[in-house]
Formats: C-alpha cells, structure tokens, sequence
C-alpha cells in the first residue's frame, strides 16, 4: 500500500528500489549520489521499499531523507515485479526506474535520459545496454566452474549455484560470477581438456533439456542479444505496464524479461519504436552505436550515467578480466 506523503507535480516518477535484504550502504550510496547531482528537470520522488519488516530502520532514515512518496512490498518476486507494483499505483506519464545499486555518476543525469526520448518514434531509454547472450555466458561461467577443480561433481556445482544465488547477497555472487568467467577465460588448459571438456558438454546437454536447471537459456538469443539493462531505464508507464508478461513468478521469467525473445526491449522493437542508451555526454545512441558509447564494460566506462554493481565490478578486474568481460558483452 502506498503512503504518499505530498502531492504529486510533475508528469514524470524517479523509482528507487531499496532491498531490505541487501543493507543500508547501497541505499546510502544511492542517495548521496541523488542528492550530490542535480536531476536538471522537475520530477516527483518515489522509493520502494521491498521486503521491509519494520518501518523505522537505517534504510527508512536515508530513504525519507529525500524520497517521500513510498510504496512497500514483500521480498517476493524480484526488481521488476517491484517495479510492476509500484508503476500500476502511480498517475505519471512517464517513469524512470533505478535499482538498489545503482549510483548517479552525472548532473543533469535525469534531463538527459529523458531527453533520450526525445525523438519521435523512441519508445525506451536506458543508462546502459549490452548485446550479451545469456546463453553463452552462462555456459562460460559454469565451464569455469567446472574446470577449476574446487567442486567435486556437476550435481555439487548445481547445488553450489542455487544455494549461493538464494542466501548471498547479490554483491557476493556476482564476485563469484566474475571470478568462474575471468578463471574460464585466462587459466591454462588442463592436460586432459579433453575429457574434461566432453564431461562438461555433456553435463551441459544434460542441464539445457527441457526440466534441466538451465532450460531457460534456450529461449534466450545468441550473440548479439541487444538488450537495455533494468537498472535504470526511463519509459511511459504505460507502456511498461504493457509490456510485462503475465507471469514473473520466477528467475528464469525475469531473466527472459530483460534478455529473452520476448523481453521489454524485442516487445518496445515490435512495436515499431527505438531503443537509445543515453551517456553522461547528453548523446543517445541506438543500438548500432552501443559499443562506442562508452558506457557498460566499455574501455573506462567514461561516458556512464548512471553506474552500478556490475559497472563497478567491472572497473576492479585486471586487463585479463575485463577482456573476458569485453568479449563476453560486445564480442571480439
């Protein structure tokens, strides 16, 4: 239920969603970042707070500091459930949704995302973007795993990724994550790579078949997979109200949604309209243009608007690293 504390005055929504589970300090980030770069338009301020059990916790403190419209939900679902929620209350026209870990790198940073709308026939905008598939990066993160020799057996490895996935917060498993891709990408081949690799190919086939722990990913695209990434996109609410399938009631449904055949940015494609990433220059770039951007996994990532857990991740890995990544994202 939504407690909103003043009146609305502006057509356009900032969403911040604030994870209980996840602590104060990206909450704390967050907000300095907020209040550290001016918007540079009128908007109103709205935080979710997702999966509070009380209503007087450091989080709230930081949060009402400056966010004064609230909307509580449960810990169910995941981010764009959260952001479902919250947008069917809400009366603007437009909305821009930001995650728990984001962080705003830019002044103006609101008025140049909005202005990535600004032309005729754009339908979604987003700080960041990436023609990553799924698919294959997760199949290269689980290689990694599998070759590092740390996990006795392929059902220890399933186990290890489900458990880690379901009681780390998100910051430990994507160390995780970058470490089994990075470890894929730059250790030597074992003497026998081959039987190791048949192992893992078949352990692979195994889990991609329909009731396998993967059998998502192939529904996913391969490479390039353009996609805007939901950690801070600006779009009309009610588009994005049309745009969410009927069910998301799972993490495969979630990451089908951001990534897959039928995810937000395919659904804004079909309708006949534009995708842009905008960068901190005030450039928005479509789609063709992405890997010159400067943004997400790009060089230093100079031209980024709007940073986040991934993006910072990124900037700590090695030049070895961040080639995996590179290749991972963009391609070679």
């Amino acid at each position: 239920m939504a407690d909103f504390a003043s009146a609305y005055t502006s057509n356009l929504a900032v969403i911040y969603l604030a994870r209980f589970a996840e602590g104060p300090k990206p909450v704390a980030n967050f907000i300095e970042s907020y209040n550290r770069h001016q918007a540079g338009i009128v908007h109103d301020r709205v935080a979710i707070r997702k999966g509070f059990s009380d209503e007087n916790t450091s989080q709230d403190t930081i949060l009402r500091s400056l966010f004064p419209n609230i909307i509580s939900v449960s810990d169910d679902g995941f981010d764009i459930t959260a952001f479902a929620s919250a947008a069917a209350q809400l009366p603007h026209k437009h909305v821009v949704f930001l995650n728990t870990f984001s962080e705003i790198v830019s002044d103006d940073w609101l008025a140049k995302l909005r202005s990535g709308l600004s032309d005729i026939g754009t339908g979604l905008a987003g700080a960041t973007g990436s023609y990553e598939s799924l698919h294959s990066s997760m199949k290269q993160y689980n290689r990694g795993l599998f070759n590092s020799q740390f996990l006795p057996s392929p059902g220890a490895m399933r186990h290890l990724s489900r458990t880690v996935r379901k009681l780390l917060p998100r910051r430990f498993v994507d160390q995780l994550v970058a470490a089994a891709v990075a470890y894929s990408a730059r250790s030597p081949q074992p003497q026998n790579h081959g039987v190791q690799n048949d192992e893992f190919e078949a352990f692979w086939a195994r889990e991609t078949r329909p009731g396998g722990l993967f059998d998502y990913l192939h529904a996913i695209p391969l490479y390039p997979n353009a996609h805007v990434r939901t950690n801070a996109f600006i779009i009309q609410r009610q588009t994005f109200l049309d745009t969410l399938p009927s069910s998301l009631t799972t993490k495969k449904q979630a990451y089908l949604y951001e990534s897959g055949p039928d995810s937000l940015t395919q659904k804004i494609l079909r309708r006949g309209e534009q995708i842009r990433i905008v960068g901190c220059n005030g450039q928005s770039y479509n789609i063709e243009q992405w890997p010159k951007s400067g943004t997400f996994r790009l060089g230093d990532q100079h031209n980024l608007l709007v940073q986040d857990n991934q993006t910072r991740l990124f900037q700590s890995l090695n030049r070895a690293e961040k080639r995996a990544f590179v290749e991972m994202t963009w391609g070679s």
